[in-house]
C-alpha cells in the first residue's frame, strides 16, 4: 500500500488577515515619514529662499540708502529751517534723492520711495519706487514712476535715529525738536526698518547713514551708508 502524505497546510484566514494589518500598518508608517521627508525639505527650501530675499533686499537697500543726498532746496513748510534736503520720512514710508546703482539698470540721480504695496486684499510687497531726478525739490506721481519688487511684506515700520541723543523716532525730524538741535546735515544718523509678514520672518534692519558722495561738495552735507 502506498503511504499517505500529509496534507499540504496553507494559511488561515485569520493569519492572512493579520499579515495584511501589519502590512498595512508598516505601509502607513513608510507613508507618514516619507510626507514628513517632504514637508521638511519644503520648509528648507522656503527658509533658503526667505534667506535669499532678504539678503538681496539688505543688500539693495543698503546701495540705495547708502546714496541719500543732503543737497538743501528752498523749504515752503513752515517752522522749518530756509533750507532743507527731500527726506519726506514716515513710520511705514521714506522718500528721498539718492544715486541709484547702475547694475540695477538705471543708474544717475533718483527720487525713490520706500513703502509697501498691496497689503491686505493681496499679498503685500516691499517696493522701492524711482523716477529719474529733475532738479525740482518735490516728487509726488509715484503710480507714474518705475517699481522695483524687493519681497514679500505685509508691513514695515521705520525709525530714525537722531545722532545728538541717540533717540530713535518714527518720523524725521523728530516731533517737537527744534531747528536748531537738528543735526547739521538735518538728516538721521542711522535708519532702522522692521518688517512683517515674510514667513519665514527676517530679522530687523539697521542702516547706518555717513555723509559722503558728490554732493557733500555741492551743498556741505550728504550722507550715504556703508561704500
Amino acid at each position: 500500500m502506498t503511504p499517505l502524505r500529509p496534507a499540504a497546510r496553507g494559511f488561515t484566514l485569520v493569519e492572512v488577515l493579520i499579515a495584511l494589518s501589519l502590512l498595512s500598518l508598516l505601509m502607513l508608517v513608510l507613508t507618514g515619514a516619507i510626507r514628513s521627508m517632504g514637508q521638511t525639505e519644503d520648509r528648507v527650501e522656503q527658509r533658503v529662499a526667505a534667506s535669499d530675499d532678504y539678503r538681496a533686499t539688505v543688500n539693495f537697500l543698503r546701495d540705495v540708502l547708502g546714496r541719500v543726498s543732503a543737497r538743501k532746496f528752498h523749504s515752503t513748510v513752515a517752522d522749518t529751517p530756509a533750507e532743507v534736503p527731500f527726506f519726506q520720512a514716515q513710520p511705514d514710508s521714506l522718500a528721498w534723492i539718492g544715486i541709484l546703482p547702475a547694475r540695477y539698470g538705471a543708474g544717475g540721480r533718483h527720487y525713490m520711495r520706500l513703502a509697501v504695496e498691496g497689503a491686505g486684499a493681496s499679498a503685500g510687497q516691499l517696493v522701492l519706487r524711482f523716477a529719474p531726478w529733475t532738479g525740482a525739490p518735490v516728487f509726488t506721481a509715484w503710480e507714474q514712476a518705475s517699481a522695483q519688487s524687493l519681497g514679500p511684506v505685509e508691513a514695515v515700520s521705520l525709525r530714525y535715529l537722531e545722532p545728538a541723543s541717540g533717540q530713535w523716532s518714527t518720523a524725521w525730524p523728530p516731533p517737537g525738536m527744534a531747528s536748531n538741535d537738528l543735526p547739521r546735515t538735518l538728516l538721521p544718523a542711522a535708519i532702522a526698518l522692521q518688517f512683517d509678514g515674510p514667513n519665514p520672518p527676517w530679522p530687523p534692519l539697521v542702516v547706518a547713514l555717513t555723509p559722503s558722495g558728490a554732493d557733500s561738495l555741492l551743498s556741505a552735507a550728504s550722507f550715504g551708508g556703508r561704500r
